[in-house]
C-alpha cells in the first residue's frame, strides 16, 4: 500500500504525482486530504510546482528566447481588423474578436421543451453555466449544405469541432463550428463587397468578403447576427 509522507514534518521531499494517486485526482486515500480539503492546498502540491519551474533550463532554450525578445517588434497595420476565422459545413467565415468569450471543445448538448428546433440548437454547460446555443448553419440559410452529414449531441463530428462563445450588449451567445483557423489581422483594404449572389439570409449577416490562404472567407457583421437572434429566439 502507497502511504504518502506527512506534509506536517516539512522534511520529506514531495512524491511524484501524489494528488493524482491518492489525492483528489486518484482514489482520495490521502490522509492530508481531511486538513486541506484539496490537492491545491497542500504544500506538497505547491513544492512540486516550485521544483517545475525552478528546474534548469534545456540547452539553448535562454538563447532562443533572447533572439526573439530582441528581435524589433512588428508596427501594427493601423487599418485592420482582428478577426477569428472558423469553418461551417464547406464554408469559411470569420468574427471580430472584440464579440469573442471563449473558444472551447465541444459539450453535450441539451434540448429546451417546445423550443429547441430551427436557430435554437438547445443549452449546453460552459464553466457551470447552461448558455443559449444556436444553430448557426440555420442561422444562415446552409441546411442544405450540411445534409446528411453525421451528427453527434452538438450538431458535429470530429475532433476539430469547437464551440466558440460570443458577447454583444451583454447577451451571450454559443454555436458549434467544425473547425477554427485562429485569429488573424486582416487589412481592411483586402476586403470586398458581398455580391447579390451570395444568399439572402448570409448576405444580410455578411458585411465583407476577403480571402485568407486559398478560401474566401466571410466577414460577419456581429451587430446584425446578434441582434437578430433575439427576435429569432424569443419570437
Amino acid at each position: 500500500m502507497t502511504v504518502r509522507p506527512s506534509v506536517q514534518q516539512g522534511i520529506v521531499p514531495p512524491m511524484p504525482e501524489c494528488w493524482s494517486r491518492i489525492g483528489v485526482a486518484g482514489d482520495r486515500s490521502c490522509p492530508e486530504l481531511e486538513t486541506f480539503i484539496h490537492c491545491r492546498n497542500c504544500p506538497v502540491l505547491a513544492e512540486a510546482a516550485r521544483t517545475f519551474f525552478d528546474r534548469p533550463a534545456p540547452d539553448g532554450y535562454v538563447e532562443s528566447w533572447s533572439a526573439i525578445l530582441e528581435e524589433p517588434p512588428v508596427a501594427a497595420t493601423p487599418d485592420a481588423t482582428s478577426v477569428l476565422i472558423f469553418r461551417l459545413a464547406e464554408e469559411w467565415f470569420a468574427l471580430p474578436t472584440s464579440v469573442l468569450v471563449e473558444v472551447t471543445t465541444l459539450r453535450p448538448l441539451h434540448s429546451v421543451p417546445h423550443r429547441t428546433g430551427g436557430v435554437l440548437a438547445g443549452i449546453v454547460n460552459i464553466r457551470g453555466q447552461l448558455q443559449l446555443c444556436i444553430s448557426l448553419a440555420s442561422l444562415l440559410g446552409m441546411e442544405a449544405a450540411r445534409g446528411d452529414r453525421p451528427h453527434d449531441g452538438i450538431g458535429l463530428t470530429g475532433t476539430t469541432g469547437r464551440l466558440l462563445a460570443v458577447e454583444w450588449k451583454g447577451r451571450r451567445w454559443v454555436f458549434a463550428v467544425e473547425e477554427v483557423a485562429g485569429v488573424h489581422s486582416v487589412p481592411r483594404a483586402t476586403m470586398r463587397a458581398v455580391p447579390s449572389t451570395v444568399s439572402q439570409s448570409s448576405q444580410r449577416a455578411t458585411q465583407a468578403l476577403f480571402d485568407w490562404q486559398d478560401v474566401t472567407v466571410g466577414l460577419l457583421d456581429e451587430q446584425r447576427l446578434i441582434d437578430g437572434l433575439d427576435g429569432l429566439v424569443s419570437g
